[in-house]
């Protein structure tokens, strides 16, 4: 089950529920609005298969998570969490010493994201909660193509305490449109060129840097994109769905490296209120 990016019906009914429990013809219109062409016989088709692995209850047209499936998931995500950001060695992140690299190629962007959110989380929970998050995009396009997984990311960040500082090169009015995310002291969003690379994408926590450049066809239709439309509608995160999904080599480096990590964040940080040591 994916509740993070819902395909299947089945999918899209918990992912409804998350917010509570809903009347079963309420929850049917939802969805028909949502995917047009969902009949009822597939709808309650959908909620029996889901009742019957105990995912949701049914009580008097009423449907609902199932509170101990939901705890069920939590248990095990939490033993995932502890396993994945603690004891996970696999990527060696955590032994690198000053000046050592490491890099990773992947098939597609879709993957290098995946890939980048698990070693991003894994140094965020290894560092202090005063070293904020230091990011650098041409374009916030993941926010706006994977809204759920960017909002969960900043929520585990700023939930240790620690501030993401996003910066993105471009001014447009589809990079205005995702400014009202960023309204607190914790998530802070500029708008600024910062960099003579127009494909470069950077991360800096602590004494790491995560490092990307994607291909110019990428940054091209990425680029298109932004100079065409003004708001984040759902035929523009699809145009950006299918960036992520594209056959594309990317590639990502990540280094170890406090006096670069330490001119990139004075570089990135200029812009930015930042919170007190031990506030």
């Amino acid at each position: 089950m994916n509740l993070l990016d819902p395909k299947s019906l089945e999918d899209q009914i918990a992912h409804f529920l998350i917010k509570g429990g809903r009347g079963t013809t309420e929850l049917l219109k939802e969805l028909q609005t949502l995917r047009p062409g969902t009949t009822k016989q597939g709808f309650y088709a959908a909620l029996r298969k889901l009742k019957a692995e105990d995912v949701v209850v049914v009580y008097k047209k009423v449907v609902a998570l199932n509170v101990t499936w939901v705890k069920q998931m939590e248990e095990m995500l939490a033993r995932a969490a502890k396993t994945y950001t603690v004891e996970d060695d696999s990527s060696n992140l955590l032994s690198l010493a000053d000046k050592e690299s490491v890099s990773y190629s992947f098939a597609s962007i879709k993957q290098l994201d995946n890939y980048w959110g698990h070693a991003q989380n894994i140094v965020v929970q290894a560092t202090p909660a005063d070293e904020p998050v230091y990011t650098y995009d041409p374009h916030y396009w993941f926010y706006i193509a994977r809204p759920e997984v960017e909002r969960g990311h900043m929520d585990g960040i700023n939930a240790l305490g620690k501030q993401f500082l996003m910066t993105v090169g471009g001014a447009t009015p589809l990079d205005k449109a995702i400014q009202y995310a960023f309204n607190n002291e914790l998530r802070q969003y500029h708008m600024e060129r910062m960099f003579a690379k127009e494909r470069y994408y950077v991360v800096v926590i602590g004494d790491y840097i995560f490092e990307s450049t994607f291909n110019e066809d990428i940054e091209r239709r990425i680029g298109d994109i932004y100079a065409r439309d003004a708001n984040p509608a759902a035929e523009v995160a699809k145009a950006f769905e299918s960036i992520l999904n594209a056959k594309v080599r990317g590639k990502l480096k990540i280094t170890r490296n406090r006096t670069k990590a330490r001119k990139l964040k004075a570089k990135l940080g200029k812009n930015f209120v930042i919170k007190k040591q031990g506030v």
